[in-house]
């Protein structure tokens, strides 16, 4: 109620902490009118230069941006930056479609001119504000337009399967017969490496290609893309932006976790000594043959092969000081975690074993899972999975206090779940991309409210892994392989040195030494290892 003719309005203390509370956890209705968006100065940049490169007759651009840059929202602006009319986004990872369809009704598609998001994707089906290609076809005539500008999505699975890009089945011919202003192509490290892909975008018709990825390191390393033809914003970029902020203005960067590794041994975990593995306290080389996979190996009726060494482990986990979950300070900051595995087996088996767990009971665990081709690619089934699989976690999240994920290979990818904090690598991955696509799923920013009610934002980010070489593989390629001048092996011993002690300022490194004590590695000693 507002005192007439005044600013001031008559409300509660506890009414006006409910409004805010709904509005900063974002449970608050979007107005009809949508909602207005400031881009960050780097996610401007990155569409002006892409402007101009495409108005001066350029034709493909990639932007090497960080997960969590913002890519979805900074190609809408693109596209109204050039005022373009028929757009098209394919992606391997369909699973993606919700976030694509959420940002454009909130902030595209209210806007005037008007524009439609246009759909036939099973992930998609039935969504509010999302138009199937014969809906958008009836409105156009009901609003006697031939040709309303639209937003197009559509899986790469779905166009390859159609007859008109190489597939069987009947269906797509739309796309074939339009020439598009712009095609997008979102996680592009992933899936557009074959020849079917490349047969079934040589049929689509386009004056201009964005590919969007927050880690092509093989689109980098066959310097496919001169530098005139990149926008590059990496995690360092994003966290040194941070710091170094100084404007009385409120820091659009504050809200981003900076993240932390800990990389461990598992032989200590069981034993309580160090039996094998790097030594992290010496430059002298040890072999280490410890496989993740074989040790979460399981038998034919389910259970683990190693079960007594797991339980061990789980324990080690929730007891021992260094470890992630050893005290309840911890366990609330890690409240929602995702653990990624290499076996649908054995993320069953760890399910149940987590169940009878005296700590981890306390936790509503949601199994992920799904099978991922060599090449990435996904079936179609597998998308609608991802789909359920992306909902059921919101759900049991929104619902749960406490929560795990386990992965295997789901979600890891372009999805944005906020409260996860943490994730715990428990297979042999190798492939830095999917390594850290999985590690940036715990970098969005998120405010929790804790059980008193007491609100507080997640500062810091986990990565927990325990298999050190393989951690500081990734973690060298992550630093340098994402540069074109230090990518595919190039560059000196110094430089690469360089890029790894900028990352590690802002994503440190720590793992245990010969005392079993958690030290902070340096730019050498990863390089050395």
């Amino acid at each position: 109620q507002r005192e007439p003719k005044t600013e001031w309005f008559k409300i509660t203390g506890s009414i006006s902490q409910q409004y805010f509370n709904e509005f900063a956890s974002k449970k608050s209705k979007v107005s009809d009118t949508g909602i207005e968006y400031t881009l960050r100065k780097e996610q401007e940049e990155a569409v002006d230069i892409t402007a101009a490169y495409y108005k001066h007759g350029g034709d493909e651009f990639l932007w090497n941006c960080k997960p969590r840059f913002g890519k979805t929202l900074s190609a809408y602006d693109l596209v109204r930056t050039m005022k373009f009319q028929r757009v098209l986004v394919v992606t391997n990872r369909p699973s993606i479609a919700n976030s694509w369809a959420d940002d454009f009704q909130t902030f595209i598609g209210w806007r005037q001119p008007r524009m439609l998001f246009v759909s036939d994707s099973d992930a998609l089906k039935g969504k509010d504000g999302v138009f199937t290609r014969d809906q958008y076809i009836d409105y156009c005539l009901k609003n006697g337009s031939k040709d309303i500008p639209y937003i197009g999505f559509e899986s790469l699975q779905n166009l390859k399967g159609s007859i008109f890009f190489g597939g069987k089945i009947d269906k797509l011919e739309w796309i074939v017969k339009t020439h598009f202003d712009l095609l997008i192509v979102d996680e592009s490290q992933e899936g557009v490496d074959t020849k079917k892909t490349e047969r079934a975008f040589k049929e689509i018709q386009r004056d201009h290609t964005l590919y969007l990825s927050g880690t092509p390191f093989k689109q980098l390393a066959e310097g496919r893309f001169s530098s005139s033809q990149i926008y590059n914003w990496t995690y360092a970029d994003e966290q040194q932006a941070k710091t170094t902020w100084h404007s009385d203005t409120i820091n659009p960067y504050e809200r981003l976790p900076k993240l932390s590794m800990f990389t461990y041994q598992i032989s200590p975990m069981l034993t309580g000594q160090l039996k094998q593995g790097i030594d992290f306290s010496e430059d002298e080389h040890r072999d280490y043959a410890f496989d993740l996979n074989e040790f979460f190996s399981t038998k034919e009726y389910g259970k683990f092969v190693h079960e007594e060494e797991i339980k061990k482990f789980l324990h080690a986990l929730s007891t021992q000081e260094k470890y992630p979950f050893s005290t309840p300070e911890l366990r609330k900051q890690l409240a929602h975690t995702m653990w990624y595995m290499n076996r649908v087996s054995s993320a069953k088996a760890l399910a149940n074993m987590l169940k009878d767990d005296p700590v981890f009971c306390e936790y509503k665990v949601v199994i992920a899972a799904g099978n991922v081709k060599q090449n990435n690619e996904i079936s179609e089934t597998e998308n609608q999975k991802q789909t359920n699989a992306y909902n059921l976690v919101k759900e049991t999240i929104e619902n749960c206090d406490k929560t795990i994920t386990i992965t295997v290979g789901q979600l890891t990818v372009g999805v944005t779940i906020p409260k996860w904090s943490g994730v715990l690598m428990l297979c042999n991955l190798k492939s830095p991309s999917a390594y850290m696509q999985a590690a940036f799923r715990a970098q969005n920013p998120c405010t929790f409210t804790d059980a008193d009610g007491k609100r507080y934002m997640k500062e810091t980010a986990y990565v927990f892994d325990f298999d050190p070489a393989r951690t500081l593989v990734i973690y060298d390629q992550f630093a340098n392989d994402l540069m074109q001048d230090t990518t595919n092996d190039s560059g000196t011993t110094e430089d690469r040195k360089k890029n790894i002690k900028r990352l590690l300022n802002f994503f440190p490194v720590l793992g245990e030494d010969d005392q079993g004590a958690m030290i902070e590695l340096d730019a050498a000693k990863v390089l050395s290892i």
